[in-house]
């Protein structure tokens, strides 16, 4: 009776409680206990327990989704998080009805915890949570990260296989990083894009509730992992001259990377739809991505956005438009009278850096798109107006892929400033002076 008016003080709101002593009083006569994992969302204090409810929190009215069963068993501490099949117990209805059956177990002396425990453990395995990731996240990414998605997850199943999640720590990270390094190929930029993936996965592990919390490598850690690649790009003159290589009809989309700065996708995907004549504006708000057009721009959070058309280009896509149906493709193959697809450009591509004597690694990428927001910092653009014309989602993209290379026009601007406009105007002091 006492333990009964201190429930329903507590459903009243009676926070001067010792609920977890209670319960654990509960326990002793009840044979096991439900508890709760993980605090409210919203105001992330601990859920309250109530009366006939269950667990709650009275102020956010929120209810938690993963619970366990507690008892001790034998002289044993059992805390079970699933059924026998590795059903978890999401919530406290399916464990008020595990509880029960378990009890009976115990009053029959038919309980068998290890029944429980390798299904849970089952259900808490590296190899099935990444699974189970992955397929979560696949309906939200685009064509070509799906292969990449389903790629880094085969990786770390491999490495972390059967391992409880809830047992992974930082050394185990640290294994896996060196395993990449030193039993594949990779390049440095590889392995970070595959360890942002684990984090993304431990994330989501927390998110979940698999876990408590979130644990990584430190920046310190994953430092030196871009520094291999060098960033590639052309001067305007370079670019001019690189011009001259490409076949006359091919010419149009070429011009249009080189000048416009969009992703290759992107002109693959410009319609005439998406071109404003009057003000002479285009709108990027499409993609092809593995050979699949999507309304939607690559890149996590990429918005459309508007870019004036650039003056060499204003006749071909003025013609284009005015020629054509709204969605008609503004660039097409002429070989097919179809769009370019992905294939067809990297063959074109590559048949440019042959006549053109450039060495096979570098990429189209580069020769358009790097080099246009290179040459726009180059030439005194602020990092705000490149990262407008490139359709970056933050201005910190723009400084940390272009700010590099403006070493050129922070050396004019030095120029600038001068004593007294002649050069030599300090002393120079001699070998022999010197000594």
């Amino acid at each position: 009776m006492q333990n009964e008016n201190r429930l329903t003080s507590v459903a009243n709101g009676d926070t001067g409680l010792d609920v977890l002593e209670l319960l654990a009083q509960e326990d002793e006569k009840g044979m096991g206990t439900i508890r709760c994992r993980g605090k409210c969302p919203n105001c992330g204090k601990p859920f309250k327990y109530f009366r006939k409810l269950g667990y709650a929190c009275p102020e956010c009215k929120t209810m938690p989704k993963k619970f366990y069963i507690d008892l001790w068993h034998q002289k044993k501490r059992v805390r079970l998080f699933s059924d026998k099949k590795g059903m978890s117990l999401d919530s406290y209805d399916r464990a008020q009805a595990l509880l029960s059956h378990i009890r009976y177990e115990i009053s029959n002396h038919t309980f068998n915890a290890t029944q429980y425990i390798k299904s849970e453990v089952r259900e808490y395995w590296a190899t099935t949570l990444l699974d189970k990731f992955r397929d979560s996240k696949l309906d939200s990414l685009a064509p070509s990260y799906k292969k990449e998605y389903s790629r880094m997850t085969e990786l770390c199943k491999g490495f972390f296989g059967t391992k409880d999640v809830r047992e992974i720590r930082k050394p185990d990270i640290r294994n896996f990083k060196s395993h990449l390094e030193k039993d594949f190929t990779f390049k440095p930029k590889t392995i970070k894009n595959i360890l942002m993936f684990l984090k993304t996965f431990i994330r989501w592990l927390n998110e979940q509730e698999y876990i408590e919390k979130v644990i990584f490598l430190s920046k310190e850690e994953l430092q030196g992992l871009d520094s291999s690649y060098k960033h590639q790009w052309l001067s305007s003159e370079e670019q001019a001259k690189l011009f001259q290589s490409v076949p006359n009809e091919h010419k149009p989309i070429i011009a249009f990377l080189m000048l416009q700065g969009c992703r290759p996708g992107e002109a693959r995907a410009l319609r005439c739809k998406d071109v404003n004549l009057r003000d002479s504006l285009i709108t990027v708000s499409a993609t092809f991505s593995d050979g699949v057009y999507r309304e939607k721009r690559k890149g996590r959070g990429a918005k459309s956005y508007e870019i004036p058309i650039h003056p060499e280009m204003l006749d071909f896509i003025s013609d284009r438009v005015k020629n054509n149906l709204p969605e008609a493709y503004v660039f097409i193959n002429p070989n097919t009278g179809k769009h370019y697809s992905e294939t067809t450009l990297k063959r074109v591509w590559d048949s440019i850096k042959e006549r053109a004597g450039i060495i096979k690694s570098f990429r189209l990428y580069d020769a358009t798109r790097h080099s246009f927001g290179s040459q726009l910092i180059d030439m005194g653009s602020s990092p705000y107006k490149v990262s407008k014309l490139m359709g970056h989602s933050s201005i910190k993209v723009t400084e940390k892929y272009y700010l590099h290379s403006d070493a050129k026009s922070l050396r004019t601007d030095l120029e600038k400033l001068s004593l007294n406009g002649h050069k030599n105007i300090l002393p120079i002091q001699s070998s022999s002076e010197s000594k």
